[in-house]
């Protein structure tokens, strides 16, 4: 959510304006929440990293194990 602020007559305090999304999100949908954090915002606040649901189409991941690379 993203809130505006206003400085007061005086400049000594801010109002703050009527929250809006920053965003869509699907946060806390269908994902379980399992006692953990949804979400975390980069150091420079300038990305989020969710744990969200998608419709999009996903491709199935492949596991290789005990792979040996070429000497």
């Amino acid at each position: 959510m993203a809130v505006s602020l206003s400085p007061t007559g005086d400049g000594q305090s801010v109002e703050p304006g009527v929250p809006v999304p920053l965003f869509p999100t699907h946060v806390g949908g269908a994902v379980p929440p399992l006692g953990r954090q949804q979400y975390v915002v980069s150091d420079n606040g300038q990305r989020f990293l969710m744990n969200t649901v998608s419709d999009e189409a996903t491709r199935p991941i492949t596991v290789i194990l005990n792979w040996k690379p070429k000497p």
